[in-house]
């Protein structure tokens, strides 16, 4: 399912963005200017090739359609860099956030989160206020108030081009309500925090992250003492931090690597990176575990999480204290590599599931064969199949995923609600299974179930900076 397609382009942006001249441009280029600096990719000399692509990389994502048709310019040379700037743009157009800018004034919070949801295409749901407004509803600063719940605050905002996460980050602290993910779609769920926050975390592009706790942990080993020996008890402490990343819903996580710390320090200047290091390199804390990984396992650019679409996830780092004086951890900054499902292509394996028993339909590398389809009370649909997936080489996350990548939809595109799955059995590259779809909960209109629909993943990899700054030791 993994693969390091992308890996050469984030490399080839990573090295570039080091180069001279590679700063923000002062003011963004007209369409002649970009025109002009592709032609000088091709330039005699050298000098002037470095300038004109430092200077388009700089520019970013407006260059992005210039460098596209560049690649297939006549000068051999053109082409050559702009294949090497393409890839690490358009992955920094893939991670940007999405952005807003909005004007409101006494305005409800359903009527605010239904300004989001429309700017953004995003879902939102506020557990905690019944009535909603539905999104789409447009709001207007200093215009009439949109109508509120019973007892619903108002707030009143001014974003001006403000990320999803920085809007998402400010709403949620002004009117109590956390954010609380992992069920598997892309819904933004809102509920009651009691009044506190993620105090610690920050923004990068499109993901956010916020701190979970510090924990202390000390042993006294008691099991096994030799009365005889003047040595001590065996003692042990380890030190965890623990926080959550969130991904914006068009970017789930389907995996995680082994997060990397790049320094570490508390208020009394003592580094906390482990500094126990094994032959090959890897930092590995009291104990023989991998720090920062799960499990104690090795990664190096593989992906753990078994796959699956989820919008946020856990992660541990081991640290190393040094003082019991130091009260913060003053800083900690590292990245986090995950692997990024960024596009789903569907394939039809039934367009009439109704009467699609004994059908049998190949996507890609699996091969469909439809079993049964029958008709449950309270409109309810179970669809029984087998799945074969003749390219597997032992990886079993295609088949663990596989209830996440198949929709029931209508003749519309509406989507069934799945409620629930049954394994029958299955081999390394084979499954049986049956799934159950209602239509209860859906908007009225929804029409009897026409297409049975596999949806393709396309995925990348992408490394999450974070940075910590301030937060209280145990």
């Amino acid at each position: 399912m993994y693969r390091n397609t992308w890996l050469t382009g984030i490399v080839c942006l990573t090295l570039l963005s080091a180069l001279p001249g590679a700063a923000p441009p002062a003011r963004p280029l007209g369409a002649a200017e970009m025109e002009r600096l592709i032609e000088q990719l091709g330039d005699r000399s050298y000098r002037l090739r470095e300038q004109a692509e430092r200077r388009l990389l700089a520019e970013g994502l407006p260059a992005l359609p210039y460098l596209k048709k560049a690649v297939g310019h006549r000068e051999a040379e053109v082409r050559k860099r702009a294949l090497r700037l393409v890839p690490g743009l358009e992955l920094a157009a893939l991670v940007s956030p999405k952005r807003i800018s909005m004007t409101v004034k006494n305005q409800p919070l359903s009527a605010i989160l239904a300004e989001i949801s429309k700017q953004t295409g995003y879902k939102i749901e506020n557990q905690n206020v019944a009535g909603m407004v539905p999104p789409g509803v447009m709001i207007k600063g200093g215009g009439p108030a949109a109508p509120a719940a019973k007892g619903e605050e108002k707030f009143s905002y001014t974003f001006i081009n403000a990320t999803f996460w920085e809007v998402m980050d400010r709403v949620c602290r002004d009117s109590g309500l956390t954010l609380q993910q992992g069920y598997g779609d892309d819904i933004v769920r809102l509920y009651h925090s009691g009044g506190g926050y993620a105090a610690f975390g920050g923004n990068d592009g499109a993901f956010r992250y916020a701190a979970t706790n510090i924990q202390l942990y000390r042993n006294v080993d008691l099991s096994n003492i030799n009365p005889r020996a003047t040595t001590p008890p065996t003692r042990s402490e380890s030190l965890t931090f623990n926080f959550t990343i969130f991904s914006e819903p068009r970017l789930p996580f389907l995996g995680m690597g082994e997060p990397r710390i790049e320094s570490a320090y508390d208020s009394e200047r003592n580094s906390l990176v482990p500094r126990s290091v094994n032959p090959d390199g890897d930092m590995m804390f009291p104990g023989g575990g991998q720090w920062g990984g799960l499990g104690g396992m090795r990664f190096g650019r593989r992906y753990y999480g078994g796959g699956y679409k989820q919008s946020s996830l856990g992660v541990s780092l081991q640290l190393q204290r040094i003082s019991e004086k130091a009260a913060t951890l003053k800083t900690l900054k590292g990245v986090i590599p995950v692997q990024l499902l960024v596009e789903q292509k569907p394939v039809v394996i039934a367009d009439k599931i109704l009467s699609a028993k004994g059908k049998k339909t190949p996507a890609g590398d699996i091969e469909f064969s439809i079993e049964d389809v029958k008709k449950m009370p309270n409109n309810q649909y179970q669809i029984k199949f087998s799945a074969t997936n003749k390219a597997n080489n032992g990886d079993y996350n295609w088949m663990n995923t596989i209830y996440q990548r198949i929709e029931l939809q209508d003749a519309k595109g509406n989507k069934y609600q799945n409620w629930g799955s049954n394994w029958h059995g299955g081999g390394g590259n084979n499954v049986s299974m049956t799934l159950t779809y209602s239509s209860q909960g859906l908007p009225a209109g929804v029409g009897p179930p026409e297409r049975f629909v596999f949806m393709h993943w396309v995925t990348r990899q992408h490394d999450i900076h974070f940075e910590f700054r301030d937060v209280p030791l145990p």
